[in-house]
């Protein structure tokens, strides 16, 4: 005991001194599905979601929430829900991103804020009696809107959810298993109730294998965003993302780099369970309504649509990145305060998604391209520079080839 220990303080050590790692392909063999009134329903949820604010934004506030790309996964989860519900359901994933950061920026007191968005949720308490922040008026309007838009029992199994992950934020038991609070905690569940907007018998949601398929899902959502967000919590000093826990409990895992790709392989683990569960319920079809089938379906399509949101918004990768124009990318994960920096290799590949994963998501949310007349005052600069391999995606309306080169300066004591 007191070798592992010694072992994993020199690791946190390490840790805390890290300047780089690689980031490995992570492919994905599921498909999404676009919704064929994304951009309405992008613009809506975002109009919203900038009165939610209640101030007169500027054009650069503006953009740079429009770069967080929140609708993303709900636009990428279905094609065929009713706009009403889409536009709800966007809604509601602003609203996450709205209550989730007051926590993780320790802005508030944890245990009042929780209690008051849970009254919130249940109708006891009015906007006049809490605090006027955008997370509360964010939380009273989207479920005045729910409480119209679903049937009672999946607006009471939408509140139950954000209970859940209340209780998980507020909980103080150390010994709890890391996965299992990231699975109570991830809180996207609602999303898909919303687009559904139907309710489903207990015994379908209840059933062993519909569980293991959800938890399958949600885990390899939660574990995505350990890796995409650990820059940001890198520089907050924060170690509650999978790869730093792997690091400080597991035995096996004696550097940062072994525990990146530990959690790689656990995410592509996580993609074939959730593909066998879901093949068994498929098999079972006659016995399930379509309702939760449709359901089914939506969770399949938030694997690869949550993914394609982590490769692409500016909370991950910062404000103007080249890299929100869509793909994907891997190669060595430079860390820098203000933004992600990669650096490929170029006799490697990029773009190890399904091809309808590239295609879609980079015309759902296209950034602008970077010209070249863009790079040069960056290659004058007498700094090191690194431009990595240009991405090329073929557009699917018209078949033509869209290049994004993507170029970031590397400070000069970090260049060996």
């Amino acid at each position: 005991m007191g070798s592992l220990c010694l072992q994993k303080l020199s690791a946190v050590e390490r840790l805390f001194a890290l300047e780089s790692f690689e980031l490995p392909e992570v492919p994905c063999s599921l498909s999404f599905h676009r919704h064929p009134e994304y951009k309405s329903i992008t613009r809506e949820a975002n109009e919203w979601a900038f009165k939610c604010t209640r101030r007169d934004l500027s054009p650069e506030e503006k953009k740079s929430l429009l770069q967080w790309k929140v609708p993303m996964v709900t636009c990428l989860s279905t094609a065929h829900a009713p706009k009403e519900n889409m536009v709800a359901s966007a809604k509601f994933a602003w609203a996450i991103a709205f209550l989730d950061d007051p926590i993780d920026d320790n802005e508030v007191a944890a245990t009042s804020y929780l209690d008051t968005v849970l009254s919130l949720c249940n109708g006891t308490a009015s906007l006049a009696e809490v605090p006027d922040i955008v997370a509360y008026r964010a939380c009273h309007d989207l479920m005045k809107d729910l409480r119209s838009l679903l049937q009672p029992e999946l607006f009471k199994r939408t509140v139950s959810t954000v209970e859940g992950w209340a209780r998980s934020i507020s909980s103080d038991d150390l010994k709890q298993d890391y996965k299992l609070y990231r699975r109570n905690n991830i809180f996207i569940l609602p999303l898909f109730y919303t687009l559904i907007g139907a309710s489903f018998e207990d015994e379908d949601v209840e059933s062993p294998d519909f569980v293991s398929a959800q938890n399958a899902m949600l885990d390899h959502i939660w574990m995505v965003n350990d890796i995409f967000s650990f820059r940001n919590e890198f520089y907050k000093k924060k170690l509650n993302n999978l790869p730093a826990v792997l690091l400080l409990t597991d035995p096996s895992v004696q550097t940062f780099q072994e525990a990146v790709n530990a959690t790689c392989r656990m995410i592509q683990d996580k993609e074939e369970e959730f593909i066998y569960y879901r093949n068994i319920l498929a098999a079972n079809a006659s016995r399930n309504g379509k309702d939760f089938l449709k359901f089914l379906d939506v969770l399949s399509c938030a694997i690869p649509a949550n993914l394609a949101f982590h490769y692409a918004s500016s909370r991950y990768h910062g404000m103007d990145n080249p890299l929100l124009a869509g793909g994907t990318f891997h190669g060595t994960w430079i860390l820098d305060p203000k933004r992600t920096i990669i650096v490929s290799d170029p006799n490697r590949t990029s773009g190890i998604l399904t091809k309808s994963f590239l295609s879609s998501s980079w015309e759902l949310f296209e950034a602008p391209v970077i010209k070249d007349h863009d790079l040069l005052p960056a290659l004058a600069r007498p700094r090191a520079c690194c431009i990595y391999p240009a991405h090329d995606h073929r557009c699917p309306s018209d078949g033509t080839k869209k290049e994004v080169p993507c170029i970031f300066e590397i400070r000069a004591s970090r260049t060996r």
